[in-house]
């Protein structure tokens, strides 16, 4: 059983985070609450519906969702080849979402130099209209 993390949270569980607790960790806690001093089973873990949060502690509220993630990819009821495969999944994850936050970065720099190059056009297209302009 794994104990809190103070790293951020990393969002909701995955589809195959929550396929491995139901399979393979049902029959044991999942997660415990520091504040509380309490180990919970997946099935005594709360939800606040208004907000979206789920694996909150039943005592606290407290969001275990970083306690639960933590067990699936250390519970020792997981077989090996399993555990190595959610977690090389999760690395590959991790890679895909630092790309894809970098390709935006990137899109968003060229979208500001794409900006202000057609100002700099536009600037340049009014000021040989107003050069070549006849007076009046």
């Amino acid at each position: 059983m794994q104990r809190g993390s103070q790293s951020p949270p990393s969002g909701p569980l995955t589809a195959d985070e929550r396929a491995l607790l139901f399979y393979y960790c049902l029959n044991h806690p999942v997660a415990r609450c520091l504040s509380c001093s309490r180990s919970y089973y997946l099935h005594e873990l709360v939800a606040d519906l208004l907000s979206g949060r789920t694996h909150l502690c039943p005592r606290c509220r407290r969001d275990l969702t970083e306690n639960v993630r933590s067990h699936v990819y250390g519970c020792g009821i997981l077989p090996d080849d399993v555990r190595q495969k959610a977690k090389a999944l999760r690395e590959v994850a991790a890679r895909l979402v630092t790309q894809s936050q970098q390709l935006r970065d990137q899109a968003d720099r060229l979208i500001r130099e794409a900006e202000a190059a057609v100002e700099q056009n536009r600037r340049a297209l009014w000021q040989a209209l107003k050069a070549t302009r006849p007076s009046t």
